[in-house]
């Protein structure tokens, strides 16, 4: 009788810890979950902090694992990922993902990419969460809206209508850049066919928005417009578009450092 007295809390201390270690797969994917881990540090990040900008690591596991080994040495208060993580956006794919990060102890934002949608949104929604977002860092604001389709939905047009304000610093990301100059060939639809894409730009360009970050074209680039700096951080793993051009295509991710003074930002290649 003593021995089985023993053996019984062993059972239930090893179902304990299977089924805590299996929860801890699926938070660190959690949007609701990141944000509340970023605002818990927000009196740390009064005198400034940094995030790092990361898009497109689908397909590049290896590499995307390198880079956010890298993001670390920057002690980042958190890694914005602008969209398409997974390949095909099934089960299975968002599974091995969470599995992926579960080890990063930085709070990473998702953004649905259209690779990330290829099998609906409702998969993305179950694993990561709400496909806009916005929450406020001090006196800044950081809004994630969702392009992932190549448009801005009116669900999407009326998040941005009231959440972006020139009474904070907003700081905005998603995933497909707008269809201007030289990234119309790889961009969002255009406005004649219902993107939205002008509509939403008016919106960033009234609040004063000083940043837009993006993926999606698979490389770095930047484009200064109406007083907005778009850039295009999409080097995390996924093939390198080396066909354009322009930019450059290479793997690495923005810094980026919010200080009292301002806020600046450097591309840091994958050594």
């Amino acid at each position: 009788m003593k021995k089985n007295i023993f053996i019984i809390p062993w059972f239930l201390l090893l179902n304990l810890f299977i089924g805590a270690f299996s929860l801890v797969w699926a938070v660190p994917l959690s949007l609701d979950q990141n944000i509340k881990a970023i605002l818990a540090k927000q009196e740390a990040s009064i005198e400034g902090f940094d995030f790092v900008v990361i898009g497109d690591s689908r397909d590049g596991e290896d590499v995307y694992n390198r880079l956010l080994n890298r993001a670390k040495a920057f002690n980042p208060l958190f890694i914005l990922h602008t969209g398409d993580l997974v390949s095909k956006g099934q089960d299975i794919e968002y599974e091995n993902y969470q599995k992926q990060i579960a080890s990063v102890d930085i709070p990473i934002l998702h953004l649905p990419g259209n690779h990330d949608v290829r099998s609906g949104s409702e998969t993305y929604r179950k694993y990561v969460g709400d496909l806009n977002w916005v929450f406020d860092l001090g006196g800044f604001r950081f809004i994630g809206l969702d392009n992932a389709t190549k448009e801005f939905t009116t669900e999407t047009v009326a998040f941005a209508r009231k959440n972006l304000t020139s009474q904070k610093i907003c700081l905005v990301a998603f995933h497909t850049p707008p269809a201007v100059g030289r990234w119309t060939v790889h961009a969002m639809t255009g406005d004649q066919k219902g993107g939205h894409g002008g509509e939403v730009m008016n919106l960033i360009k009234e609040a004063k928005v000083p940043m837009v970050f993006l993926g999606h074209i698979h490389l770095y680039d930047e484009m200064d417009i109406d007083g907005t700096k778009y850039i295009i951080s999409a080097g995390g793993g996924a093939k390198l578009y080396d066909k354009y051009g322009f930019g450059k295509p290479e793997f690495g991710f923005v810094l980026v450092q919010v200080r009292p003074k301002g806020i600046t930002h450097r591309w840091v290649p994958l050594d």
